[in-house]
């Protein structure tokens, strides 16, 4: 209890510094005028949308899942449920993922196979980084002025992925490496690590449902991304210039990734990152007024979950 204590007191001030960064960075007054000259019928449109792909990202998680269990229980709209959830618990668990939690619980009570079931959100957070990210290294590589340091640091993202995705889809290259290193592995995690893998290893080697899993996971973010883009344009509505659409595809990816830094849901990570990278090109006060909006769907997600946390049989 004291150990779990200090890890949420760690992360509260985690979230409180760099809300602090952004006190000390952001003029107020130019944030107010920023938020009040917003373009409301582009911003709510935005928020429509970023309500509305909450369903597309449940089908991924439940066309990946029935690729593996042929269970009637399992249906689509539980699992939207499920996700809509876990976005109300994002905000209170550590790090943008922490709504998994929630999502594997309501996932595999009462279900016998627990491990084949439950792997699929952990499964299904991969596939959503890896599609991300893979979008984020070519909009970098083919953009003009973009650093080398941050063509660097998707490279290296990307090659990590990579080799997750090709040691769970090839047990020969798995074996290859657990021979190379069984000596360092205590022999009481030995079995338990192979039941892992070869959960891990059924989803990735299921090529027809993964292909299907990646095309949707691609045209989610994208479109994920361009709204982003359509926050962006309701904050510049009056402006004669505004951020180009690549930099989108190359600094959201960053942006979602930074949320995993232990925090209290990505709190302040989150808004910190949105004016790291945004602030050249459209103004700190702007680039805030965007995380804001994001936010705020993130909060018309969370009170969709609490909603229907309401009338779940577990809460």
């Amino acid at each position: 209890m004291k150990n779990n204590r200090t890890q949420i007191l760690i992360k509260s001030l985690i979230s409180i510094f760099f809300i602090y960064l952004l006190v000390r960075m952001i003029d107020f007054p130019l944030l107010k005028n920023a938020m009040i000259t917003c373009y409301a019928p582009l911003a709510i449109l935005a928020l429509l949308i970023a309500v509305l792909l909450s369903f597309p990202l449940a089908l991924r998680w439940y066309i990946l899942l029935k690729g593996q269990v042929k269970n009637d229980k399992i249906r689509y709209i539980n699992l939207w449920k499920f996700g809509m959830v876990g976005m109300l618990f994002n905000n209170f668990l550590p790090t943008g993922a922490g709504g998994d939690i929630v999502k594997v619980f309501y996932l595999v009570r009462e279900e016998k196979d627990k491990l084949l079931i439950g792997s699929s959100v952990l499964i299904d957070r991969f596939i959503g980084a890896f599609t991300v990210i893979t979008m984020g290294v070519i909009a970098g590589l083919l953009a003009p002025n973009i650093s080398e340091k941050t063509k660097l640091l998707f490279l290296v993202l990307l090659l990590f992925l990579l080799s997750i995705f090709i040691f769970f889809s090839y047990r020969t290259f798995a074996l290859f490496l657990y021979s190379r290193f069984k000596r360092f592995i205590p022999n009481r995690w030995r079995e338990t690590l192979k039941n892992i893998y070869t959960v891990f290893n059924r989803y990735f080697s299921s090529k027809k449902t993964l292909f299907y899993v990646l095309l949707i996971s691609f045209l989610l973010q994208s479109i994920s991304i361009l709204n982003n883009y359509i926050m962006a344009r309701s904050l510049m509505w009056n402006y004669s210039y505004s951020p180009p659409l690549y930099q989108f595809f190359i600094f959201i990816p960053l942006i979602w990734t930074a949320t995993l830094i232990p925090s209290i849901g990505g709190l302040g990570v989150r808004e910190f990152t949105y004016v790291y990278f945004f602030q050249a090109s459209m103004g700190k006060e702007n680039a805030f007024a965007l995380s804001i909006i994001f936010l705020i769907s993130i909060f018309i997600q969370s009170i969709i979950g609490g909603g229907i946390l309401l009338f779940l049989k577990e809460r």
